[in-house]
């Protein structure tokens, strides 16, 4: 199944692991086969992965991007930040479930949107620390 793409001028794009910028004009083209790509909104570089669920996307993106090299180092950056991130926030597991079950598949596209889940549910934990007003409802009303 073919995909057509737009891009937007100076838009950066990777297909199958080439990072590729479009020039001065928008352009539109199709890719005929199965091969990993990212748009500019979604691409995380390295210095970008500044909190625990950006670093989960980055080795997510890393996995997708490479189609199977390093993968067992992947692999086992990906169970270490599991680890660390559900022993601190036990709540996040249930994305760490429905992204180790499309690793597992080779989804790695849709393991990169659940990771996007995760980092908004890491922003909106970060956004509550150090909150300490009282609740509006007092408890069991």
């Amino acid at each position: 199944m073919s995909l057509k793409l737009h891009l937007k001028p100076h838009e950066k794009i990777i297909i199958g692991g080439a990072v590729m910028q479009c020039g001065n004009r928008p352009i539109e083209f199709t890719v005929e086969n199965n091969v990993p790509i990212l748009r500019q909104k979604d691409i995380m570089t390295e210095a970008g992965a500044t909190s625990p669920a950006r670093r989960v996307y980055f080795v997510l993106q890393l996995m997708y991007i490479d189609s199977g090299a390093n993968d067992s180092n992947y692999h086992e950056v990906f169970r270490e930040l599991e680890r660390e991130i559900t022993a601190a926030v036990p709540s996040s597991q249930r994305f760490f479930d429905e992204i180790s079950g499309e690793v597992a598949a080779g989804r790695f596209y849709q393991a990169l949107k659940t990771a996007q889940a995760l980092m908004a549910y890491e922003n909106q934990l970060l956004a509550h620390v150090g909150d300490t007003s009282p609740p509006l409802l007092p408890a069991g009303n």
